[in-house]
């Protein structure tokens, strides 16, 4: 008998419900290009409102609202400054250098979090011992942190950050690809994120559900200029509807229930720090980081052992699995999975020197959000 097949590896993978699917084939197909889309209208209106922004421009996808963003808001020949785990330095650095003629300048933190007082020595230093550094042109934040396993960032240190790059003459722009899971885990409304920076993205296809497309928010002016280059950069779109219809009811449908996917990662995470195999992160929202160093294997060789017993997942960083949960993955599902990852573990060697610890000696201190409807588990409530 086939084993069930447990896919954690984002959430992305999710299908359309026959509710999305009826909404994208009642939608319009007008002319995006020439403005004659219906349904992409409406899109970009609902979200402009939203997050108190100005105005929209709906995108094919995440990538290419960051890159224009870049394009417009940092300067041809200028930095960017942020944090070093942030999804723009590890992995679209080098096509921001090729498009937007940016250099990243990374700063690596404890917690993944740049603040006003990291930023300022950062730009001090790099000036004092780089001969012709070129000025920062735009300070660069994510919500939330995939690279810290879905961590919140605060709503408050993202507000001193734009007060103080205001200051400095400096525009804020917010890689918001899971935002509405900042906003499901601290109850904060949209508008609340949309006065953190200048500009911002959104992602459909992440949690959401839909399966394609991002928004790129901003000033008037700004979205006028994101859609040239959107046609410069092979980006604009013509029969657009269906696909900004499946978007508008992802958003309106799908952005409450996101609370149910906190909770199946807090219950998987529960269910692992019981075993003595892995030291495992508190998630705030939907992505859990396991660190599986105490076993004799790389995470790499433990992802293809899991695969076999029916789980996939992607490793991370040199000792760490990443898990993400969406709609696909309710929590009997979640504990299923952790489980079946705990009997993997078990067949494995630990690593020398590891010495077995009790599970609340594991479990690291929680993020200082307070995140809602968290789930009752076995290890924490």
């Amino acid at each position: 008998m086939s084993v069930e097949l447990i896919d954690l590896r984002s959430d992305t993978m999710s299908r359309p419900t026959q509710a999305m699917l009826h909404a994208m084939m009642t939608a319009d197909h007008g002319d995006d290009r020439f403005g004659e889309s219906a349904a992409t209208r409406a899109l970009e209106d609902h979200c402009a409102a939203l997050f108190g922004k100005q105005a929209a421009l709906f995108m094919p996808s995440g990538t290419m609202s960051n890159q224009i963003a870049l394009r417009i808001l940092a300067g041809h020949g200028r930095e960017v400054l942020c944090e070093a785990g942030h999804h723009l330095n590890v992995h679209q650095a080098s096509s921001a250098a090729a498009l937007a003629g940016v250099a990243v300048n990374a700063v690596t933190t404890t917690d993944g979090l740049l603040r006003p007082e990291t930023a300022a020595r950062a730009i001090d230093d790099r000036a004092r011992w780089t001969a012709g550094q070129p000025a920062t042109g735009l300070v660069w934040t994510e919500n939330t942190l995939s690279g810290r396993g879905g961590r919140v960032y605060p709503l408050a240190l993202l507000t001193d950050v734009r007060h103080w790059s205001t200051h400095h003459g400096i525009a804020v722009y917010l890689d918001g690809a899971r935002i509405m899971h900042a906003v499901a885990a601290t109850g904060t409304t949209p508008a609340a994120w949309g006065d953190t920076n200048d500009a911002m993205a959104l992602s459909f296809t992440k949690g959401l559900g839909a399966p394609m497309g991002s928004v790129l928010l901003g000033t008037e002016d700004f979205i006028g200029t994101a859609r040239r280059y959107r046609q410069w950069y092979g980006g604009a779109l013509h029969q657009s509807g269906p696909m900004a219809a499946a978007a508008l009811w992802a958003l309106r449908h799908n952005s409450a229930r996101l609370v149910e996917d906190h909770a199946s990662a807090a219950s998987f995470a529960s269910v692992l720090a019981e075993s003595p195999h892995f030291a495992v992160e508190r998630p705030d929202t939907n992505i859990v980081h396991a660190d599986v160093s105490r076993l004799a294997c790389t995470p790499g060789e433990f992802v293809t052992r899991a695969a076999a017993a029916g789980v996939r997942l992607l490793p991370v960083r040199r000792t760490s699995v990443r898990a993400v949960f969406d709609v696909r993955t309710p929590r009997h599902r979640a504990v299923r999975a952790a489980e079946r990852l705990i009997a993997v573990a078990g067949e494995l060697r630990p690593a020398r020197g590891t010495a077995r610890l009790r599970w609340w000696d594991r479990i690291e201190a929680p993020h200082p959000v307070t995140v809602s409807d968290q789930a009752h588990s076995r290890t924490w409530g």
